[in-house]
């Protein structure tokens, strides 16, 4: 049955332990309440062996994290009620079980075990006792036992926020470490796919075109040391604060120049830029970086490939594709992260967007599109 089920989950809940700093505080208000009854009413020596009996309770629970809270309150409820009941000997040692029902109601987890040990201390102020009104002390513990299961709830609720807190810390780092591979991929992807073009173009014309070659190894250098400049800066903006002085980012606008630079290393692309998506912020960044690890991509793998890149912009959606043909692409090796594929996935789903990616008949095709909300707020913002 389900109401058992809830009341076994209920007895198992943890017991919050006694922290160190509680020990010293738990022990010294018990000293002090018995000090003061026996101020009040000297008590005999019996009664105050069953007292010690009682402190010793409180001892315990605070040089023992792990005692059962049905031990500590049988260890001060018995010795009290003893002393108390009778004659209303020592009267001031009552406050030991209402402390106690506050402490347990506390740090129990469990509302049942909690609920008995405040129905034994209720019970406790009930018996009989010639001249002694024990009503004033059962509401107390009434009282305290709310008070107690309050602080319970509102130590609950710090605990699942503290959990939340690591909970988006640790989501944080994790994001961070993503976007971090991401930008050094970007960079030092495009820049090694450019210069290994430009290398191999040169040792081709190396024997019979020595200025060609030049050129070749001149445009290499160039891609090479404006790499360097691009992690350097990608180093530098993860290790600082923004400072609102960061060159800005490639958007769309820059494909153009993009183009041009794979084409002067050697690889065949025709693109059509549609004039509408001069797109700057996170959507212009993202659809420049996706192009850019998609050229890479086809320089890395299939350079003989002729690439076709559209960008257009319809009703306000953006739609990118980079498609290559010529050589059917190869199969792809089990032992590669495949980083750049999912980097280019990542982008897409932040800028709310979707990405395809796979092989063709005889190439391989990348298409990114964004949905006419994310644009036309990128390009509001750009304004």
């Amino acid at each position: 049955m389900s109401w058992w089920s809830d009341v076994r989950a209920d007895l198992v809940r943890p017991e919050h332990p006694t922290d160190r700093h509680e020990a010293p505080f738990l022990i010294g208000s018990a000293v002090v309440v018995i000090t003061l009854a026996h101020l009040d009413d000297p008590g005999s020596a019996a009664q105050l062996l069953l007292m010690a009996v009682a402190l010793a309770g409180f001892v315990l629970r605070g040089l023992v994290p792990s005692l059962p809270a049905e031990v500590f309150a049988a260890l001060v409820i018995v010795p009290v009620t003893l002393v108390v009941a009778p004659a209303g000997a020592l009267e001031t040692t009552y406050f030991l079980i209402v402390f106690m029902t506050l402490y347990t109601a506390w740090h129990l987890g469990s509302t049942i075990r909690a609920v008995l040990i405040m129905v034994a201390a209720v019970g406790s102020a009930f018996v009989p006792s010639d001249g002694f009104v024990w009503s004033p002390w059962a509401l107390a513990v009434v009282f305290t036992f709310s008070l107690g299961r309050s602080f319970r709830r509102q130590q609950a609720l710090t605990d699942e926020l503290e959990r939340a807190r690591d909970a988006l810390v640790v989501q944080a780092v994790g994001e961070e470490r993503r976007r971090m591979a991401r930008e050094l991929h970007d960079v030092a992807g495009h820049t090694l796919a450019a210069m290994v073009l430009h290398v191999t173009g040169a040792r081709h014309v190396l024997r019979r075109d020595l200025d060609e070659a030049e050129r070749a190894l001149e445009a290499a250098e160039a891609v090479g040391r404006s790499g360097l400049d691009q992690i350097r800066a990608v180093v530098a903006a993860l290790r600082t604060h923004e400072r609102g002085t960061d060159p800005a980012l490639a958007g769309s606008e820059d494909l153009s120049a993009l183009v041009d630079e794979y084409r002067r290393a050697g690889l065949v692309v025709t693109a059509s830029v549609d004039a509408a998506a001069g797109l700057d912020g996170p959507v212009g960044a993202g659809v420049y970086r996706i192009a850019r690890e998609a050229l890479a991509n086809v320089a890395r793998h299939a350079a003989g490939n002729a690439v076709h890149l559209v960008l257009a912009v319809d009703e306000g959606a953006v739609h990118l594709l980079v498609e290559d043909r010529g050589r059917p692409a190869a199969a792809p090796d089990p032992r590669a992260g495949r980083f750049g594929l999912i980097g280019m996935r990542e982008r897409a789903l932040a800028l709310g967007g979707e990405l395809d990616a796979g092989p063709t008949g005889d190439g391989w095709r990348v298409e990114l599109r964004l949905p006419a909300a994310v644009a036309a707020h990128d390009t509001a913002g750009a304004s």
